[in-house]
């Protein structure tokens, strides 16, 4: 996976990393609330890269089966979040793409 590694998406991997870790049911409660916290915490360049890298991210893994895709999130980025649809990852970018403007 050279051309869409891990090294592609750094504010991705820190994001993942940083808010949707194991702890993160604990934590922030939701998917929703840690995209909220990193919204608050990051800066607009941040949460403008990491908008950007989501929407390359479905771009390039969009088409492949459910399994390779959760399989990137979590071996190569570090999520602990279990993505149970490609509509989760949309609804993700809809949450950042707006305090990224």
């Amino acid at each position: 996976m050279t051309r869409r590694g891990p090294g592609r998406f750094p504010t991705l991997r820190n994001f993942l990393r940083s808010y949707l870790h194991e702890d993160f049911p604990e934590v922030h409660g939701s998917v929703r609330a840690a995209a909220a916290a990193f919204c608050s915490d990051a800066s607009p360049e941040d949460r403008r890269r990491l908008a950007d890298e989501l929407e390359s991210l479905m771009n390039t893994l969009g088409d492949r089966p459910m399994p390779v895709l959760r399989r990137f999130l979590a071996e190569d980025l570090g999520s602990r979040w279990e993505l149970k649809s490609r509509e989760e990852l949309t609804e993700l970018l809809d949450l950042i793409r707006p305090a990224a403007e």
